[in-house]
């Protein structure tokens, strides 16, 4: 009696643990437990607790491309995202069949003509516990308009969980005005949104030294900011 009496217990004490968990909303492996080798990847033990790949067949060069793009961003960075509890799931198909975004099928994404495009044409999404992005659609033009999909939606919850909202701080806000016109001339998406500016400046800061050496000389205090993130996750 007493021993069902404490699994009733522990029973009790489990599901509001899983209630308020992301990762059950997620279907898939944790890299760490899948058959992708991550020998000679920066960070590995980190990214193989908060990637989620497909249980299902997938391409496995799109999926380490994805991984190396990520492996890219500072450890301390990464450590901080694990320990918000913040995943990013790797799919092949739409994200709107995913549980999280099935409540924007049909629906225009902000930035948009209605009926010009819908989110089950968006290969990814960011902003909360569970990041969601395409296998295969990393590169800009291949339904989206960022530099790199998988750290431009990743940033996006860093932004929101781990960095308390940074772009509405009075820093970034001041910096937004004066630098995004510089680095992103013309263009409606970076200029109306601080949110997606810094999204997409921190995909500049990672995605190659090309990016990142274009962001510093157009927009430096933005430059400084990203680069100084590791510092403060630290």
């Amino acid at each position: 009696m007493k021993r069902l009496f404490t699994s009733l217990l522990a029973a009790l004490f489990a599901v509001p643990l899983l209630s308020f968990s992301p990762y059950p909303a997620a279907h898939g492996v944790l890299l760490e437990e899948s058959s992708l080798g991550l020998r000679g990847v920066p960070s590995h033990d980190v990214l193989g607790r908060i990637i989620i790949v497909p249980e299902t067949e997938f391409s496995a060069s799109e999926a380490n491309e994805m991984i190396r793009t990520l492996a890219r961003i500072d450890r301390t960075i990464l450590e901080q995202a694990a320990d918000h509890h913040i995943y990013i799931q790797l799919l092949t198909g739409p994200i709107t069949d995913e549980p999280t975004a099935r409540h924007l099928r049909g629906k225009t994404p902000r930035g948009y003509m209605p009926g010009s495009k819908t989110w089950d044409d968006v290969p990814g999404i960011g902003g909360s516990h569970l990041v969601l992005v395409r296998l295969g659609h990393s590169e800009k033009g291949k339904g989206h308009g960022s530099v790199n999909l998988e750290l431009h939606e990743f940033a996006h919850s860093l932004d929101y969980i781990v960095f308390d909202r940074i772009h509405e701080t009075d820093e970034f806000q001041a910096i937004w005005r004066e630098e995004a016109p510089r680095l992103f001339p013309g263009e409606y998406y970076f200029l109306t949104y601080p949110e997606e500016y810094f999204a997409e400046s921190f995909a500049y800061y990672y995605a190659s030294d090309k990016t990142r050496q274009t962001l510093r000389a157009a927009a430096p205090r933005t430059y400084a900011l990203i680069r100084g993130l590791a510092e403060r996750a630290s």
